[in-house]
């Protein structure tokens, strides 16, 4: 048995826990809060033992065996590298660190202390990219491929109130359409395709400077990739990759319902693909206590963190996009 603690106490927490009842080697029994009283308050909501108001007393406590990090993005290299230390096992949520350089250390980290570190980027851990690289051969020489994932902000409309100091839209916390949305459209065409060989990104920012949607172009040998993101606003089109004699179309990238091809010629076809209720994190969650029982390490899901976070560097520094934490000495 894998007991979990929590640092976090957003949504996606409570996705995670739901998700965790079908992984039975996995036990939730600690959140990390920095209030004892919220703390509390979550852990009698979830049904967990422990509370935690010092990242230090977590780190060291042998109550715990593996830590779920679900924190603001600026926080994730900190408290990943103190459990790293400490012997704990670390998923930790996406974009898994704010710049390149800290997935590199925190890899390097786990590698030398023999644990594991893996970021919960759930659309790459279900089984539709096995959908969609199984039908790619159907669509001919691939000419085309159109990742987006586009939505407007239930915080946006107080943005557009002329209201200052909402979390989800302060890039002194690592925020940005690209890290929110965007992280989601490059990751999955790395994990599909690998390293491009040229990367070219435009943004549209907020009038105080706020990066908010953009595209992001990564240039292979005879195709052309495009991650599409947005916070401001969204488009209803569906996720393409589109070749001479096809296309493969998913109907939505962050909660996919459907996969389909669209012959050249003909009617569309429905593939294998079944939508995950309640959600699709468990696969996340299994594959992590998979690496832990194993005691492997995720190797090729850290080169895929690692590509991913290289060119959304890259991207940022092509759109002026710079975050407190891009000006660290790790």
């Amino acid at each position: 048995m894998i007991r979990l603690a929590i640092i976090g106490r957003n949504f996606v927490v409570d996705w995670m826990l739901a998700a965790a009842e079908q992984v039975p080697e996995l036990k939730p029994v600690a959140i990390y809060s920095r209030g004892e009283q919220t703390g509390r308050e979550f852990a009698a909501r979830h049904g967990l033992s422990r509370v935690f108001t010092d990242l230090n007393a977590l780190a060291e406590s042998p109550d715990a065996d593996a830590v779920y990090i679900a924190s603001p993005i600026c926080c994730h290299y900190e408290q990943a590298l103190a459990m790293l230390r400490h012997g704990k096992h670390v998923l930790c949520e996406k974009p898994v660190t704010s710049n390149a350089r800290e997935v590199r250390a925190l890899v390097a980290c786990a590698r030398e202390h023999g644990v594991v570190f893996l970021e919960a980027m759930r659309l790459v851990f279900d089984d539709a990219l096995p959908v969609i690289r199984a039908a790619l051969p159907r669509v001919g020489a691939l000419r085309r491929v159109t990742f987006e994932f586009t939505q407007y902000s239930s915080r946006y409309d107080r943005i557009r109130a002329g209201e200052t100091g909402i979390n989800a839209f302060d890039p002194a916390l690592s925020n940005a359409a690209i890290m929110d949305m965007g992280c989601y459209c490059v990751h999955a065409i790395v994990t599909l395709f690998g390293k491009p060989d040229t990367v070219s990104a435009h943004a549209v920012r907020l009038p105080g400077g706020f990066e908010a949607s953009g595209i992001v172009l990564m240039g292979y040998p005879t195709f052309t990739a495009e991650a599409v993101y947005s916070k401001i606003a969204r488009q209803i089109a569906p996720t393409t990759l589109l070749g001479e004699d096809g296309a493969i179309l998913l109907d939505d990238i962050n909660h996919i319902r459907r996969i389909w091809f669209q012959p050249r010629l003909g009617g569309p076809e429905e593939l294998g693909y079944r939508e995950k209720l309640p959600n699709n994190m468990m696969f996340e969650l299994r594959e992590f206590c998979g690496y832990i029982a194993r005691g492997e390490q995720p190797a090729a899901r850290s080169e895929a963190s690692i590509l991913t976070m290289e060119i959304l560097d890259e991207a940022r520094r092509q759109t002026g996009t710079r975050f407190p934490a891009d000006e660290k000495t790790l």
